[in-house]
């Protein structure tokens, strides 16, 4: 029975993020085990994969064009949201399953909410909370 078996991976969905952003995650968390994948939405509507699992967690680019309801699909799904000024002001408050990153933001402090939303540390890692 061993093709039968099922393996729980943790897939983190990058929406509307650069291309950048999908490469760097994919070098740093697939040796991991996590699966990444990116994909675009239309500005009003999410459009999720019906036929995948639902995201572990979802990173968000967003600016003030995107609807705040266009991501409600990952309602309850730990996210990062990684936007201006404005962006942090109007979800911080109302989405308690986020993290939000300003722009310009540095991709270890990506790495760092996506490892602590997902409640996992890279080997070795030392959480910059804990140190003198």
């Amino acid at each position: 029975m061993e093709g039968n078996c099922v393996v729980n991976v943790q897939r983190v969905l990058v929406v509307d993020g650069m291309s950048e952003t999908e490469e760097v995650l994919r070098a740093v968390l697939e040796p991991r085990g996590l699966q990444v994948e990116r994909i675009r939405r239309r500005a009003t509507t999410p459009d999720p994969s019906p036929d995948k699992p639902a995201p572990s967690l979802v990173v968000l680019e967003e600016d003030h064009t995107v609807s705040p309801s266009a991501d409600v699909a990952w309602r309850g799904t730990p996210r990062v949201i990684i936007g201006t000024a404005d962006v942090a002001a109007r979800r911080t408050a109302a989405d308690p399953d986020a993290s939000f990153l300003p722009k310009p933001f540095r991709y270890q402090e990506l790495i760092h909410a996506i490892d602590r939303l997902l409640d996992r540390s890279p080997p070795g890692a030392v959480d910059p909370a804990h140190t003198a």
